[in-house]
């Protein structure tokens, strides 16, 4: 059967730009997802254009979406831009979307939510997490379900969040704000005032067995260093891993290696894992600062953190 899926605006997409698929082995982790244990993260990228020895049948995209297992959770991060791609790469990558527990947004542009539409009408008993923001709409004031924008996510559970939040045991969002939102050329130092909105994110922190934390991030808006930071301050914990999108591109790589620089030898982040809107040039850059401990994430990553 066809699952038909309700057209609607993505709103004010982040335009990530879709580039060169690029997948160096020497940094590369993959691991088999029956390994995780009790303290133990396994992430795996559903949805992006980068592309590797690990995508297999997967399709590449411009948009983010991982799966985290967890301590017996099964953690949707995130929902990339097209319900069809999403459906299509689980089932490339070995995964039933039908045993997501939850679904956390980290922010309201459609290359990250688009494809959860299809994840509702398989699995209509999930739960949602978004950040309170406009691009997620309003209660329905009979139902009190949640409308966005011409469709709605029939989910009963549907939670807007407005601060940092533990959602489960071990399971943190990470609340953010970033004065700014939209195209990568609008962003300082580009423009010194930009005329954009203020956008807010969410990003997954889990604990590991050692105490450390596994952040991911969607397109870090707020700044992957400021996500980071705010990680550190709320969870008081080191940062084991930070992957996602760190969009910097095109930020220039002075700017880049500044941060790159700042999260290894600062913020003690001891792996990195950047993908999606980070750019060649910046994953390049990571690469040099941390080495061995810079992972490839692209489509069909699998990614451990162990106790």
């Amino acid at each position: 059967m066809t699952i038909q899926y309700p057209i609607f605006l993505a709103g004010a997409a982040c335009l990530c730009a879709v580039l060169a698929g690029r997948f160096p082995a020497e940094s590369h982790a993959a691991v088999d997802e029956g390994s995780a244990v009790v303290g133990e993260a396994v992430l795996i990228n559903l949805y992006d254009h980068l592309t590797g020895p690990e995508s297999g049948k997967a399709e590449p995209d411009g948009g983010y979406s991982a799966l985290i297992r967890y301590r017996g959770q099964t953690i949707l991060f995130d929902g990339g831009t097209s319900p069809v791609i999403l459906e299509h790469n689980a089932e490339a990558l070995g995964v039933d979307l039908t045993e997501v527990d939850t679904v956390v947004l980290s922010h309201s542009h459609g290359d990250h939510t688009g494809g959860i539409n299809h994840v509702v009408a398989v699995n209509p008993d999930v739960a949602i997490y978004v950040p309170a923001s406009w691009g997620f709409g309003s209660p329905d004031p009979e139902t009190g379900r949640r409308l966005r924008r011409g469709h709605r996510w029939l989910v009963e559970e549907y939670h807007a969040l407005e601060e940092t939040t533990e959602i489960a045991p071990g399971v943190h969002l990470i609340h953010t704000s970033s004065p700014h939102t939209g195209m990568f050329w609008r962003y300082p130092p580009h423009e010194e005032e930009p005329r954009l909105f203020e956008l807010k994110e969410l990003s997954l922190a889990v604990t590991t067995g050692s105490g450390d934390v596994f952040l991911v991030v969607g397109c870090s808006h707020s700044g992957v260093g400021e996500i980071v930071k705010e990680t550190r301050q709320a969870l008081d914990a080191d940062i084991a891993l930070v992957t996602g999108g760190f969009h910097l591109d095109p930020y220039s790589r002075e700017h880049v290696e500044e941060l790159a620089r700042e999260m290894k030898d600062d913020l003690g982040v001891r792996r990195v894992a950047p993908t999606h809107c980070t750019g060649d040039g910046a994953i390049e850059v990571f690469e040099e600062i941390f080495g061995e401990n810079a992972l490839w994430a692209g489509l069909g990553a699998r990614i451990t953190v162990p106790e």
